[in-house]
């Protein structure tokens, strides 16, 4: 009789979608995040409770800079991260050996998210007046670094003759309104609160410089670890999955902005006005890499021609 109501009891869970293993079988995982409304995903599968259900006791630990990730997933202090792919593939140059686990979003983004913002009184017009100008970009070697200079490159300027400048995104409405930049490249949700602080304005995308499809962010892992944790791999990839249906729900809505609010530091008053992300793409294809390889090598970040789906792990 016991066996009978033991079984009910483990049924009705499955049932309302809890997990039934005990608290010690859960693997702990640190992820590395940035400020980013692109990895909402992990935020929903942390705030709704998807990674528990899949087995996982994910601490989400804030980066002040993507660059420094490879590094702690190597010394493991962090099992995944979300370094940029331009990143990953340096530090995969200097033997790190790091694999894209999951995806964040891709190209092309929701409108008006993303762009290179000038500030009100600089009387820029576009790119072709940002040579000799103070550009703020949140990491040398990242993603944005890179696209904006592929950007001011396509537009006929020599991306050598801008004066770029690290400036994390928090920071980026004030060093416009203090005059430290002339123009800033940024992401949401902290490109829609400069735009609408008015001490900027848009004059561009540096995402028009990417072909569809390309991933933008990725969460990422050695390959060692993604080899040895192949349960808590799936596990990741599944959590993920949940969390995509979930913010595609229109009625978690409020639920979703909660999340980016929390794991941004953004007030709620101001993710309450963010659109949300609408690419968002839990996984990964080699031709959502390749891009990425060939900027790194044109603009001198990597020798080696590594093979896109060789960076992605099974």
């Amino acid at each position: 009789m016991g066996r009978i109501v033991s079984t009910r009891i483990v049924g009705a869970l499955l049932a309302l979608g809890l997990s039934v293993l005990p608290a010690w079988a859960a693997e702990k995982v640190t992820l590395l995040y940035v400020s980013a409304g692109s990895f909402v995903g992990s935020f929903i599968a942390r705030d709704q409770g998807y990674f528990e259900q899949h087995g996982l006791d994910v601490d989400l630990s804030l980066a002040q800079n993507g660059s420094t990730i490879p590094a702690a997933l190597v010394a493991d202090s962090a099992q995944i991260g979300v370094p940029t792919p331009t990143v990953m593939l340096q530090a995969n140059e200097q033997g790190l050996d790091l694999v894209v686990i999951g995806g964040a979003s891709v190209y092309p983004g929701t409108p008006n998210t993303t762009g290179v913002i000038a500030r009100a009184d600089s009387g820029i017009k576009g790119p072709r007046d940002l040579a000799g100008k103070k550009v703020g970009v949140p990491g040398f070697g990242g993603g944005l670094d890179i696209l904006s200079k592929k950007w001011v490159q396509s537009n006929g300027i020599d991306y050598h003759k801008v004066d770029w400048v690290e400036l994390q995104f928090p920071q980026m409405g004030d060093a416009l309104k203090g005059g430290l930049v002339d123009a800033v490249a940024s992401i949401n949700p902290f490109y829609t609160r400069v735009i609408d602080s008015k001490v900027g304005y848009r004059i561009g995308d540096y995402s028009d410089a990417v072909p569809p499809g390309t991933v933008a962010g990725v969460y990422v892992s050695t390959r060692a670890w993604a080899t040895k944790h192949a349960a808590a791999l799936k596990g990741f990839r599944a959590a993920l999955d949940d969390a995509d249906a979930y913010i595609k729900d229109p009625a978690h809505l409020t639920a979703v902005r909660d999340s980016i609010a929390k794991y941004t530091r953004l007030p709620p008053q101001a993710a309450a006005t963010i659109d949300l992300p609408t690419n968002l793409k839990p996984h990964v294809t080699p031709e959502g890499v390749r891009f990425w390889i060939e900027v790194s090598r044109e603009q001198g970040l990597i020798k080696g021609n590594p093979a896109p789906a060789s960076l992605i792990a099974p």
